[in-house]
């Protein structure tokens, strides 16, 4: 099937420009869903289920654990609060109501359609749901509309961002690896996805999705990163100096929302430092 669509994209690309990113587009705002595993239905069933109502209208869906400050957490593409579940539940236990989104046509959301623009928008409508947020913490594309939510008056005290990227580099990378769109077509579908965040693919490149303001950004990006390479954190650090850089090696991209020193960063940067130390004596595994 794969070889078909690669096959219809190089035809079109040499037709069409124009119409072989509209379908290049088409394809990738229909994320893939994925089965929960066992783990991932007892972690959920441990949660209280939330709705919202997505930036289409969808009856999305979240997932809350523990009581205290609100902390959202946002997945990535083509992910699902499930694969935040491990993270979330042992922040709730220091003392947070850990929220883990469900974007529209991920996971558990109604919908089948999503792009830049109505994750951003989830993001915002799932905070809409509570009087405060307290922080913010992003993985992957998560963390990258969670900055372009503040465009709609999404306000935390705290944000982090997991291997987010500076800009939507790997989407169109996957483009081109993926669909073999031409490089005029991964120009037009370029220009395109920036216009959907409502700024140029230059002033994304600029990192101007990350405009900083007062409040602290920790940011925590691993060296072997082959989906969001190392970069894209050091850009974002030039963009907003005052933010904490954390590099660890070894992770890859997935593997930083339930490593166990990197949820331990996250905890001290959310203020809990008098539990330092603690959660490392916790199966942190057993919930990944």
């Amino acid at each position: 099937m794969l070889k078909i669509i690669q096959a219809i994209m190089q035809l079109t690309g040499r037709l069409s420009p124009n119409l072989s990113a509209s379908i290049a587009l088409y394809l990738f705002s229909r994320p893939r869903r994925f089965p929960d595993s066992e783990r991932e239905k007892v972690q959920l069933d441990q949660a209280r289920k939330i709705h919202y109502q997505g930036a289409l209208g969808t009856v999305n869906t979240a997932w809350s654990w523990g009581e205290g400050p609100v902390v959202i957490l946002c997945h990535g593409w083509e992910a699902k609060a499930a694969k935040m579940a491990a993270l979330a539940m042992v922040i709730a236990g220091q003392g947070f109501q850990a929220v883990a989104m469900d974007a529209s046509a991920h996971g558990h959301s109604g919908g089948k359609r999503c792009n830049f623009d109505i994750m951003a928008k989830d993001i915002h409508a799932l905070a809409g749901q509570f009087p405060e947020v307290f922080a913010i913490v992003g993985h992957s594309m998560g963390g990258m509309m969670a900055m372009r939510a503040r465009e709609f008056g999404l306000k935390a005290q705290r944000y982090v961002v997991l291997g987010s990227p500076s800009a939507p580099l790997p989407i169109i990378e996957i483009m081109k690896a993926m669909l073999k769109v031409s490089p005029e077509t991964a120009e037009i579908c370029q220009d395109r996805v920036a216009a959907q965040i409502g700024l140029t693919w230059q002033e994304l490149l600029q990192c101007k999705m990350y405009t900083p303001e007062d409040t602290p950004l920790l940011m925590i990006y691993d060296t072997e990163d082959d989906e969001v390479p190392i970069f894209h954190g050091e850009r974002i650090h030039k963009t907003w100096p005052a933010a904490e850089l954390v590099k660890t090696t070894g992770l890859g991209h997935r593997k930083l929302v339930w490593d166990i020193e990197v949820i331990q960063t996250v905890l001290d940067f959310l203020g809990q430092e008098r539990h330092r130390g603690q959660i490392v004596s916790a199966d942190v595994g057993r919930l990944a």
